[in-house]
């Protein structure tokens, strides 16, 4: 899933009072990994990680994040 805007999720992590840390411990990621996301450099996460992120801060993930596009065929 594509991330739609990193600064969201980031105000959505303060807004609930959640360090860095805190939001990977509870969906069981590094620190780092958040960062990542909250800086623009990961811009697209794997599902099960946008769903997580979404549920702990208790934001529908579709503000957060948009679907892919599976590729098509060749």
């Amino acid at each position: 899933m594509r991330v739609k805007d990193p600064g969201r999720i980031r105000r959505w992590r303060r807004q609930r009072h959640l360090s860095q840390r805190d939001l990977a411990y509870l969906v069981r990621r590094s620190q780092a990994a958040i960062w990542q996301i909250e800086n623009g450099r990961l811009q697209t996460v794997e599902e099960d990680l946008a769903l997580a992120i979404a549920t702990r801060l208790d934001v529908p993930w579709d503000e957060l994040f948009e679907a892919q596009e599976p590729p098509g065929p060749r």
